[in-house]
């Protein structure tokens, strides 16, 4: 049995308290249905005040989850047609090497600050409103890169950046609501299959309108999508994506945030660190060792992950999210140091899918060991900070591994990166299993 906060063990005292008190409790608690309840009717209302009217339905409420999944998705194309053109359009517009790197990183520097306040704000006022503003801000920043100027370019991304923070809080919280104690691993997992996938599909899209030849048409795109993701959100029914009844009373502080968030959230940047590495030096280390399919490395990683998110998602909340980073990590480190050192290009190619393999179920498994901590009126908030960890490690991740690589080589940044991806189990605390 997880370990249960203090805001929540004193709520179900509360609970329990109004049960035994029968005819004789308060008439203004008895109206409310919180009073002379079963213990089962007790649990099914909580889980009904913290996710709404679809978590109530003897069903799974498949049409709401994928409407949320799809509205990332469309979110993430957005940010991905655009991503692919700015190697070869910054430089046209006065950047250089920097300002590339600046252009594709700068989402991660403002998401980093409104993910965790995305999800405290999602648990107040319910994912629903927080997701709509989040697309909200996306489509209005994303106009400014029509501006042929390198600064207009930045201030895009980083409005487009705070934009996704909000979006991709929303929907972790909004996620968990559908899917239930039971299915936490899966929902925070697919949350990062949306991510990919809208991260696959946007550059392929924005090939297919001309890429760097027409960037007005990318750029373009990249204002219509996340209204669409909106427009899909409009649609559902709203119930579930309401605020949770105990947010307000339960509001926890930043410090019991973080303390539920912290040892995950270092494993989450150790892992990421991983994928910064491999998006960084992995096609020159691949290159450099004399393989081929260097430009094949993202294509790999990303589908491997979409199809393990997919088709195993499930894995650490049926075998437990301890077992699953002691599984998950030790290969996605000998993935890394295989990148680095491979000769041929099928080992190369091998070696990334391992290694997306391991990060596709090491991220949700971590995500796992963060909320459990947390009552349910704080997910959003947990959620909310933990993924900033993921920001943190690619925004980490790169320039560490680029001091590796300027001291040794590319394939010393592979090995730097695995010894990180390694260590993720033990951070967390993985490594001494507890019976819970």
């Amino acid at each position: 049995m997880p370990s249960s906060s203090t805001l929540e063990l004193r709520r179900r005292r509360r609970r329990k308290g109004e049960g035994r008190g029968g005819p004789a409790t308060d008439p203004g608690k008895r109206a409310t249905g919180t009073s002379g309840r079963s213990g089962d009717e007790a649990a099914l209302g909580e889980r009904v005040a913290a996710g709404g009217a679809d978590t109530a339905d003897r069903g799974f409420p498949t049409g709401s989850y994928l409407a949320i999944l799809g509205a990332a998705f469309l979110c993430y194309a957005a940010l991905g047609s655009v991503v692919r053109i700015l190697p070869s359009y910054v430089p046209g517009i006065g950047g250089g090497p920097v300002g590339v790197g600046l252009g594709v990183g700068a989402p991660a520097l403002s998401a980093i600050f409104t993910r965790p306040l995305g999800g405290r704000w999602s648990d107040r006022t319910g994912p629903r409103r927080v997701m709509l503003v989040g697309a909200g801000v996306m489509a209005l920043g994303a106009p400014l890169a029509l501006i042929e100027t390198l600064p207009m370019l930045m201030l895009s991304r980083l409005l487009v950046g705070a934009g996704e923070g909000l979006m991709m809080s929303a929907a972790a919280l909004w996620l968990l609501r559908l899917g239930g104690e039971e299915r936490r691993g899966r929902s925070m997992g697919h949350v990062g299959l949306a991510n990919y996938g809208g991260l696959v599909a946007g550059p392929l899209l924005a090939v297919a309108l001309g890429g760097v030849g027409h960037p007005s048409r990318v750029f373009l795109l990249g204002i219509l999508l996340p209204p669409a993701g909106a427009l899909l959100v409009l649609l559902m029914r709203p119930g579930s994506g309401g605020p949770h009844s105990a947010a307000q009373e339960e509001r926890a502080s930043l410090r019991a945030v973080l303390g539920w968030t912290l040892r995950p959230g270092l494993g989450l940047m150790l892992v990421n660190m991983g994928y910064a590495a491999l998006i960084s030096f992995g096609a020159l280390a691949i290159a450099t060792n004399g393989a081929g399919g260097a430009g094949l490395v993202l294509p790999v990683f990303a589908g491997v992950v979409i199809l393990v998110r997919g088709l195993a998602g499930s894995v650490p909340d049926r075998v437990g999210p301890e077992r699953t980073l002691l599984v998950a990590c030790p290969p996605a480190a000998l993935g890394l140091l295989g990148v680095g050192l491979a000769p041929s290009t099928a080992l190369a190619l091998l070696s990334v899918a391992v290694l997306s393999a391991g990060q596709a179920l090491a991220v949700p498994a971590l995500a796992v060991i963060a909320v459990r901590r947390a009552p349910s009126s704080q997910h959003g908030a947990t959620a909310g900070l933990f993924f900033a960890w993921f920001d943190a490690g690619v925004g980490i991740g790169g320039p560490v591994a680029g001091l590796a690589a300027h001291l040794s080589s590319s394939t010393g940044a592979m090995v730097v990166a695995a010894v990180a991806v390694a260590a993720t189990p033990i951070l967390a605390g993985a490594a001494r299993l507890t019976s819970r």
